[in-house]
This record gives structure tokens, C-alpha cells and sequence, in this order.
């Protein structure tokens, strides 16, 4: 089984949620999707200094993510 790690990206979005963009990547420390969702409400409610007109929460598990950081975590 390989092994991941599920990045939460907070995105910034215009009307409608169109025009998107990548504001914050959370530290990649939820263990699955299902995981990262379930904790999106919380996080969402805690950032207000956000000035877009709508907020989303995009949560990816990252397989290469989690090799290239158990790398660093060896040397």
C-alpha cells in the first residue's frame, strides 16, 4: 500500500465560485480525505481575514507529497 498524506488547500473564489485561487495549503496531517473534509468547517469558521466573496476547502490526498517529506524528514 502506498503510503499519503491529504493536503487541505484554502481557495479563494469570486461569485459563484468562479476564478479560484490557491490561498494556503494546511500542513498535510489528516490521513484521509473523509478526514480533511470533516475537518473543513472548523478551519473554515477560524479564517475571517480572508477577502474573497466565498471560501472553499480543497482536500487531496498527495502520495508523492508523502514520499518527498519522509525524505526530508531522513536527512
Amino acid at each position: 500500500m502506498q503510503e499519503i498524506f491529504v493536503a487541505m488547500a484554502i481557495m479563494g473564489c469570486g461569485d459563484a465560485g468562479a476564478a479560484c485561487e490557491t490561498l494556503k495549503i494546511m500542513e498535510p496531517d489528516f490521513e484521509t480525505v473523509a478526514e480533511c473534509n470533516a475537518a473543513a468547517p472548523g478551519i473554515l469558521m477560524r479564517l475571517t481575514d480572508l477577502d474573497y466573496p466565498e471560501i472553499h476547502v480543497d482536500c487531496d490526498a498527495r502520495p508523492k507529497l508523502a514520499a518527498r517529506m519522509k525524505l526530508d524528514s531522513l536527512g
